[in-house]
């Protein structure tokens, strides 16, 4: 479980970090942390939160939020452990600091219990967007109205970018995604 402390020592190592390189080393050592229990307790919470969704739209969102999850936590642990060539030694852009700055100021809002889980989720989304280029939702993500996350000549587009960016702890306005014409 974490404390305030937890998530404040956390975002301060995160902050740290100048390069994508340096940031998949931080988010490896934090992500490995978590056990296996924590990522069902993490299932259950996304359960729970979709359960007030309509049946149609749940049973096509849960499984991409299943890898926004557990696929992003293997191949973040996959990559720190081989050495991954797709991890860049570019510097991260400057967004990333209020990315930080985003994460801490939410999850410290948080129940004590529920900070752990929070701060993994937001993890994880750091790895996908500042270490890997790629949105935080996968490819194939639904969005109500039938549009979702695609990616089209190389470029990620996704139907909500420019609808989200207002949400306060949204990732919207760190995500490397467009906003796709649909």
């Amino acid at each position: 479980m974490s404390t305030k402390g937890d998530v404040r020592r956390v975002c301060a190592r995160l902050r740290s970090a100048k390069t994508q390189r340096e940031l998949a080393e931080i988010l490896y050592r934090e992500v490995s942390g978590y056990s296996l229990f924590d990522l069902q307790e993490m299932r259950g919470r996304v359960e729970r939160d979709l359960r007030s969704v309509p049946a149609g739209y749940r049973r096509r969102l849960y499984p991409s939020v299943m890898e926004q999850i557990f696929k992003t936590h293997h191949t973040l642990i996959a990559a720190a452990r081989r050495g991954d060539p797709e991890v860049q030694d570019r510097p991260l852009p400057g967004e990333f600091r209020d990315f930080c700055d985003m994460v801490e100021k939410t999850c410290l809002r948080e129940d004590e219990g529920e900070q752990h889980l929070e701060l993994l989720y937001f993890l994880l989304a750091a790895f996908n967007i500042f270490v890997l280029d790629r949105p935080a939702h996968p490819v194939g993500t639904p969005f109500p109205g039938g549009l979702e996350v695609e990616v089209r000549n190389g470029e990620y587009l996704c139907p909500v970018r420019e609808k989200a960016d207002d949400v306060e702890n949204a990732l919207c306005p760190y995500c490397p995604a467009k906003q796709s014409d649909g």
